[in-house]
């Protein structure tokens, strides 16, 4: 998979040794040249500028990526044949727990008809990234990554991006949109980012019955996202 990305111009990990160069290896494996990083939480701390670059640039690369064809990158459907089999528990789960609110259930009801309709794009990955000291970085962590909807990609990064900075994370944000839709987002595009973004907090709080606390943390979370269009406004 990484080979096919980088030749399409995405900024992953070379390979310096693969399986094919250690004769009975016997177990599949690469060796990748050392890169040497920051958290983002480090680079905002120290360049909020670099952070905002990476950002936009962020958005750029995700746009393209949710382009792709999984089918045309090697090994991309190795872990993720069917992307909705696994959330599709939690979400029964969720219908059926009564200490979520009507407005839960319903979100539950739809996120449970898009993982219904077989995804036309490329994702889930999920934002891991090694970050040099000017806001350049390469794309780690593919083991999830294949066949996904539109937005869910673009749901998932925003979302990593808000962790680095409480300060920053609108700013964050704003410049992720700038390079993903720089002409704004279209109704179905926010829609569909939305609806991601609200699949985060709920989705995965329902990978185990959650305690009442977490059922309110994901509820509130959920209804920043109802309260306004503006996906700055949403974490």
């Amino acid at each position: 998979m990484l080979p096919a990305l980088r030749a399409r111009g995405f900024p992953v990990l070379e390979f310096e040794h693969c399986t094919r160069d250690l004769a009975g290896a016997g177990t599949a494996f690469h060796v990748t040249r050392e890169v040497e990083h920051v958290t983002g939480a480090e680079l905002m701390a120290t360049d909020p500028p670099a952070g905002h670059r990476l950002a936009t640039r962020l958005g750029r690369l995700v746009r393209r990526l949710e382009g792709l064809d999984p089918g045309a990158i090697p090994g991309s459907v190795r872990w993720n044949r069917d992307p909705g089999a696994w959330w599709r528990p939690q979400y029964r789960a969720l219908i059926e727990d009564r200490r979520w609110p009507a407005a839960a259930r319903e979100w539950a009801e739809r996120i449970l008809a898009r993982l219904d309709n077989p995804p036309t794009g490329f994702g889930g990955w999920y934002s891991e990234m090694l970050i040099r000291g000017d806001g350049s970085f390469v794309m780690i962590d593919w083991t999830t990554a294949g066949a996904s909807w539109a937005s869910e990609q673009a749901a998932t990064c925003m979302e990593g991006l808000t962790e680095w900075s409480e300060e920053h994370k609108r700013d964050l944000t704003r410049h992720f949109l700038r390079g993903y839709a720089p002409a704004g987002l279209d109704k179905s595009e926010l829609d569909e980012l939305r609806l991601w973004s609200i699949h985060g907090p709920l989705g995965w709080t329902m990978l185990r019955r959650p305690p009442d606390e977490e059922v309110r943390r994901a509820t509130n979370a959920m209804r920043r996202r109802e309260m306004s269009d503006d996906p700055a406004d949403w974490f």
